[in-house]
């Protein structure tokens, strides 16, 4: 608003030549404006003033509203650039840590783990089952029970090449172990000698005498 035409509202104000209206307008402003209030006050007081003295205090009032104004831009501005700032350094920190997790992934080794399969041959896989032989006097008998026993002789016999069946029998002696293992039948004892060995140092038994007879599949 025109500096002369304040001024003027201010001198018709406190010389009550403005309407009701004007008036209550004028202070509104002037509670909005403390600059206006000053000048009301100062005008208030010094009713002599001259027009010199006041195109003085006008220039003193717009100066003051310029640079008011000016400090309010230099703070937006000044904030506004250091939000910039600040918004251009998180990302430019977030670069460099994509760009620095990216490097180390590329340096790192891939571990391949192998994994070997052997598979044994179809002549190689025994498995041995065991039966105990009933009689008169025959009541050995593993203290591990039967299951324990032939998963024993199937491992022990792994790599022969056995088929069919035999028929051993053998005493046991103080410590539970077989011994006098003999066949029964026509076996070949040669061909036995892993078997044999097998009972002679496999799992402990109870009893005095034993017969088994053992499936070769």
């Amino acid at each position: 608003m025109n500096n002369s035409y304040q001024i003027v509202r201010i001198q018709r104000y406190l010389k009550g030549e403005l309407s009701r209206d004007e008036m209550y307008d004028l202070e509104r402003e002037a509670l909005d404006d403390p600059l206006l209030q000053d000048a009301i006050d100062g005008y208030r007081l010094r009713k002599d003033v001259s027009h010199r003295q006041l195109s003085l205090l006008q220039q003193r009032l717009a100066d003051r509203i310029e640079g008011q104004a000016k400090e309010r831009n230099a703070f937006f501005f000044g904030w506004q650039r250091l939000g910039v700032a600040a918004t251009a350094c998180v990302l430019m920190v977030l670069v460099l840590v994509l760009l620095w997790m990216r490097h180390q992934s590329a340096e790192q080794p891939t571990t391949e783990k192998e994994v070997h399969v052997e598979l044994a041959a179809p002549g190689s896989l025994v498995r041995a089952h065991a039966v105990a032989a009933t009689g008169p006097g025959l009541d050995a008998y593993p203290e591990g029970g039967w299951d324990e026993f032939n998963a024993y002789l199937s491992d022990k016999l792994a790599g022969t090449s056995l088929t069919g069946k035999t028929t051993l029998t053998f005493d046991i002696n103080a410590q539970g172990m077989p011994m006098n293992i003999q066949a029964a039948d026509d076996a070949d004892t040669n061909s036995l000698s892993g078997v044999l060995q097998a009972l002679e140092v496999g799992p402990r038994w109870t009893g005095s005498r034993g017969q088994v007879e053992i499936t070769f599949e």
